[in-house]
């Protein structure tokens, strides 16, 4: 054995040491002063709320994390995920995502009212960070840009593209295989066959990505359990 990793391994050991002594002194510390913060073990912030007597269908292979919150009538398919500050709310209509499809950092899915229609997602969709779907129907194999607005009653078919920053006014259809971007968003040109097959191979990433996180947050539970043991 090389005896530099060996001081690093003693090191590391002792320093260890070092933490979980302190750790347990803080606890006894706090306990002593009346404080019992400590023994907190939830997060206060709920990723999943029932909303006017609905519960939330998540597929055990879904993903939501943390920061994320899906409430109400919500039903997300298989390896679907939803990421950090990321909302999907079912409360006035009901919100399906279907199978492989992300809805990434700080977007929000959902109706407006009760006036608004239904949202369904289909699969292999990519919904970009911090865009807004309202109402709308998006078919397969959609990217849906950064930073975007969907309108209510907007259908958008399967392999489009709506490209970052756009407005899709109410009521639009989107044709499949276009790329539309503007606003108001109109055509800007036909999807080329390089892009189609990205738009395929793009949820598979996130739901890799997903896999990782979820591997990563286990690790945390595990370590907070050994904590408050």
């Amino acid at each position: 054995m090389n005896p530099l990793n060996g001081v690093k391994a003693l090191l590391h050991r002792v320093g260890f040491a070092m933490r979980e002594s302190g750790q347990a002194l803080e606890r006894v510390g706090c306990r002593l002063q009346g404080i019992y913060s400590f023994e907190e073990k939830l997060n206060r912030h709920a990723t999943v709320l029932p909303m006017r007597y609905n519960v939330p269908s998540l597929d055990k292979t879904s993903w939501v994390a943390p920061s994320g919150m899906v409430s109400g009538s919500v039903t997300l398919g298989e390896n679907s995920s939803v990421w950090y500050g990321a909302i999907v709310r079912g409360d006035f209509q009901p919100v399906t995502v279907g199978s492989n499809s992300n809805i990434q950092d700080a977007a929000y899915v959902g109706a407006t009212s009760e006036f608004s229609g239904p949202v369904v997602i289909g699969d292999n969709v990519s919904i970009g960070h911090g865009a807004v779907l309202k109402g709308c129907t998006v078919g397969d194999n959609v990217l849906i840009g950064m930073n975007s607005i969907i309108s209510e009653h907007v259908e958008i078919q399967s392999g489009a593209v709506i490209a970052a920053g756009s407005y899709v006014e109410e009521g639009t259809t989107v044709p499949s295989g276009e790329v539309w971007a503007g606003s108001p968003a109109k055509k800007l040109r036909d999807v080329r066959p390089g892009e189609a097959e990205y738009l395929k191979s793009l949820p598979g990433r996130y739901t890799e990505l997903a896999g990782e996180h979820k591997g990563i947050m286990k690790v945390l539970k595990m370590k907070q359990a050994e904590y408050y043991s």
